[in-house]
């Protein structure tokens, strides 16, 4: 027992190893940079859809550009990434030797490109168990619990320092972390500014989530009108109670959740999957914003 007491003040007493809560810290802001476009563009789309809309679509791939560019600055100028730079770390090889640009491109691409094919593989198999039955002994679900599995030891054997670094990836790059030699420059300047609005955005995601403050907003705010009506033909007058496209009364009528208009579903579905918008508000849409309507019919 002793000697686990010893072997746990000696990490402690480490002053190039950083702690877990340093690397729990870090690794928290580097999750809150990557959605931070994506929550700019979605609080935007919200209040001006017509707008906004169809830049809050590709919302993933301009967060995507904005990380490669900010990672690529921290990485050439400080050998780190953009959060772990903020705690005062750096990344080294595993013999403590600065990164080489070799290094550093691949660093750019586990920060940037890895998390972006993740969250894409995992919205893509997400969206594929609402359409098919089958469930295969391997799928993707059970290839990320594996990988999280794999993180979770790597974590614990950082902890019990039989690892010298927490994460598997910089385990395949033969990088560690350490805190860093540089002298910190208390002065205010375009990074720093940078780094205290990661910090901003991340306690307004935390306040837009959160389910109670959020209840209360929708709870607060007027029913708003219905977006203005685009009529495809100036001759043509919508009939009330009818299908905007067929004109018809409905059949198995679904509504779509961006403007609030109510479809026959064979009919807006096709014209979802050509054009991507509403036929009525012009609004960007897609068949996952369809809403199935179940008439009472007693």
């Amino acid at each position: 027992m002793a000697e686990r007491g010893a072997h746990l003040s000696q990490l402690l007493l480490d002053s190039s190893r950083p702690s877990i809560f340093e690397l729990v810290a870090q690794e928290g802001l580097n999750q809150a940079l990557r959605g931070t476009i994506k929550f700019v563009f979605r609080v935007c789309a919200n209040h001006y859809p017509e707008t906004f809309g169809l830049s809050y679509r590709w919302a993933n791939e301009i967060q995507l550009l904005f990380d490669c560019l900010l990672q690529n600055y921290y990485l050439r100028n400080h050998g780190a990434s953009f959060a772990e730079n903020f705690y005062g770390l750096e990344r080294v090889t595993k013999d403590d030797v600065n990164l080489n640009p070799l290094g550093k491109l691949k660093s750019l691409i586990s920060l940037t490109f890895f998390p972006y094919a993740l969250s894409k593989l995992d919205s893509y198999f997400a969206n594929q168990r609402h359409h098919t039955q089958t469930h295969p002994v391997m799928n993707f679900p059970s290839i990320r619990f594996l990988y999280d599995t794999v993180v979770l030891a790597n974590w614990m054997l950082y902890t019990w320092g039989k690892s010298v670094t927490h994460s598997p990836i910089l385990h395949v790059l033969g990088l560690k972390l350490k805190h860093s030699s540089e002298s910190n420059n208390t002065g205010i300047s375009l990074t720093k500014i940078i780094e205290l609005s990661a910090f901003f955005i991340q306690f307004l995601e935390w306040w837009f989530s959160n389910q109670s403050s959020q209840a209360k907003s929708m709870l607060a705010l007027p029913i708003p009108p219905p977006p203005h009506f685009i009529a495809q033909n100036q001759s043509s007058k919508r009939k009330c109670g009818a299908c905007p496209l067929c004109q018809q009364q409905w059949k198995n009528e679904c509504v779509l959740r961006v403007s609030g208009y109510v479809f026959c579903y064979r009919c807006i579905l096709p014209y979802l999957k050509d054009n991507g918008k509403c036929p009525v508000s012009s609004l960007p849409a897609t068949p996952n914003d369809l809403i199935r309507i179940f008439a009472n019919t007693e």
